[in-house]
């Protein structure tokens, strides 16, 4: 049963490269781990170096295209000092290829690096590589070897996010990136070109109605009073903080973006077979086939979205678009300045709710069964999720790249009642030498990103985050209403793991085709229910709700 789910599972998450280590591997089980002898050579918790020896860890990094040499880094330097430890580290691509490089070398019985660094492995195939002993469960060094992490989970704000480092067997496998910031809880927002309504003598919209008509008088009315052609009302993107179909269908119903899913008096249910869906499909193809909305909705990534907003010169294209930030545009372009958050939409009966983002525990710390030395493993990975190293990890070096703020200076978010911490020198988001760019385990509690200390530079992104905030934040239903987390046991992966990637992809190839008007809204939607419920729709929710209430704690 583990392999054929196994097979399931690795196949949806890395195509056909699982395929590839199924055949391979040829059904054998893998050992659950060297006993390891190294810890005399490891100093207590909280003390350093690390290590009383030097060692040599070799590591696995998925690339970040920020950085510019891992070797070289800052960052790097500096967990090596603390580790008394030298680092061979081998950068695997960003993409599919990095995840096929390491499925090979598992396949073929080859030594695996020691440990994996943001692998963004999910939930299921991490417990299937446990499973199969391929990763070491680190429950025994928490106990143990932890001294940040546990210091750190006391200041998060969210207390129900430690129970997210447990798999469905109740081992722990990975070390978390966990950020708590307001922006980044919810961060699917709306920026329109506050020039072109002044042109047009409009105000900001506020409701779906509003919304149409400002995208009617885009359409039509030259906004940018210079006589330009190729206007394009609204656009979005299909990566995931600049959905604009999801962000319109916010407006009729709760929709949280991914599996949407909620939750009734405990009991978990879908949003897109309800009639406050299918509303939201009726103003969507509506404003699509009136071409108020780029018809590349649906193909758009955010890199083209970025270069057809930009295309206009100083004017512009695009009226209106979707992002988490507004890095739909070049970090250094002034038409940025031109674009304002609105807030989220309200709809006919009154619904206008904001995706939450729950501060999920980012998988990017895995030991594998090779590591030679996992106490001081262990010890680095704690250490790297302590406040110190987590700053650097996002900022830089102390005093260089970043620094404390100081006596009367205030927070972007001062607004929303965070004192300032910390000020910016190196800028975010730049190709640079001085960190991993958040690819590094690290748990960074409410009020640290939040404090970040009042930029006089207009370009800042975290301006735009902060300017956006209260617009956002606290508009999603409560969390009894939202299904933040599932864990499946696995039987329940077994059972499940066909029906989820069927419905899902179901679900959005269908929402395409009803925006779009390749299929109908009114005569092809019980065709539509029908289907759902042929692909096993009441069965997913059966074993999805025990798997909510697993991660709940209501059931074992």
């Amino acid at each position: 049963m583990k392999r054929k789910l196994f097979l399931k599972l690795a196949a949806a998450a890395l195509v056909c490269f699982a395929v590839f280590f199924l055949v391979a591997a040829g059904g054998q089980a893998r050992s659950s781990g060297a006993v390891s002898g190294s810890a005399a050579n490891v100093n207590p918790p909280g003390e350093f170096p690390i290590c009383k020896q030097t060692i040599e860890v070799n590591l696995a990094i998925r690339q970040n295209t920020n950085v510019e040499n891992y070797e070289t880094n800052d960052y790097t330097k500096m967990l090596q000092e603390k580790g008394n430890m030298k680092f061979n580290i081998e950068v695997y691509p960003a993409a599919n290829p990095g995840m096929e490089k390491l499925l090979v070398t598992i396949a073929g019985g080859g030594l695996l690096p020691e440990l994996l660094i943001n692998f963004g492995m999910s939930d299921e195939v991490i417990y299937n590589f446990g499973q199969e002993g391929v990763l070491l469960p680190l429950n025994d060094y928490m106990d143990k070897w932890a001294y940040y992490i546990p210091r750190q989970m006391e200041k998060v704000t969210n207390k129900n996010l430690e129970r997210y480092l447990y798999s469905a067997d109740g081992n722990i496998y990975y070390l978390p990136f966990l950020i708590e910031q307001v922006g980044e809880l919810y961060n699917l927002r709306g920026w329109i070109n506050q020039k072109w309504l002044d042109n047009l003598g409009l105000r900001t919209p506020s409701t779906t109605a509003e919304f149409e008509s400002v995208l009617q008088a885009f359409a039509t009315q030259d906004p940018t009073k210079t006589g330009r052609t190729g206007i394009v009302p609204a656009a979005g993107n299909i990566d995931g903080r600049g959905r604009l179909h999801d962000f319109l269908l916010n407006a009729f119903i709760y929709n949280d973006t991914r599996d949407r899913l909620i939750v009734n008096n405990g009991q978990v249910d879908v949003i897109y077979n309800k009639p406050e869906y299918r509303e939201g499909l009726r103003y969507i193809n509506n404003l699509m086939s009136r071409g108020l909305i780029s018809d590349q909705l649906f193909t758009m990534n955010a890199a083209t979205l970025r270069g057809l907003i930009e295309s206009g010169g100083e004017v512009g294209t695009v009226g209106f678009f979707t992002a988490g930030l507004a890095g739909a545009l070049s970090p250094n372009n002034r038409m940025r300045l031109d674009y304002v958050p609105i807030p989220p939409l309200r709809g006919p009966t009154g619904a206008n709710w904001t995706p939450y983002y729950p501060p999920g525990m980012g998988k990017v710390f895995i030991m594998t069964k090779d590591a030679k030395n996992p106490e001081a493993i262990f010890r680095l990975g704690d250490f790297m999720c302590s406040e110190e190293a987590s700053i650097w990890n996002r900022f830089g070096m102390p005093e260089r790249d970043w620094r404390v703020a100081r006596p009367g200076e205030k927070s972007m978010y001062d607004g929303i009642g965070f004192q300032a911490r910390l000020a910016e020198i190196l800028p975010w988001g730049a190709i640079q030498n001085a960190h991993w760019a958040q690819g590094a385990p690290s748990i960074l509690y409410m009020g640290i990103l939040d404090g970040q200390v009042a930029s006089d530079n207009p370009m800042n992104n975290e301006i735009w985050i902060a300017m956006a905030a209260p617009m956002y934040m606290n508009n999603s239903p409560p969390e009894a209403n939202r299904v933040d987390r599932v864990v499946f046991s696995e039987q329940e992966m077994e059972q499940v793991a066909d029906i989820k990637t069927s419905i899902n992809s179901f679900v959005t190839e269908n929402l395409a085709l009803f925006a779009t008007g390749q299929r109908s809204i009114e005569r092809d939607w019980d065709a539509y229910i029908r289907e759902l419920d042929r692909i096993g729709l009441r069965r997913y929710i059966e074993l999805t709700q025990s798997g909510y209430e697993r991660a709940i704690g209501r059931k074992r």
